[in-house]
């Protein structure tokens, strides 16, 4: 699997990727990202949704 350079949040926080169970049961799809920092961000890679965006919420300040 090629390395994919990781997406950052609006706080510049490392994004971690997202993956859920290819079809068949065999393997692991990357479907998105999320933010670990607490922010809450999470982005799908299927048209760059933005399911929640950054709330500043102080926990990288």
């Amino acid at each position: 699997m090629a390395r994919i350079k990781a997406q950052t949040c609006d706080c510049s926080c490392k994004m971690k990727r997202l993956y859920t169970r290819a079809e068949g049961g065999k393997g692991w799809e990357q479907v998105g990202w999320m933010c670990m920092c607490g922010c809450g961000c999470i982005t799908m890679d299927e048209g760059d949704w933005n399911l929640v965006s950054c709330a500043e919420n102080g926990c990288c300040n």
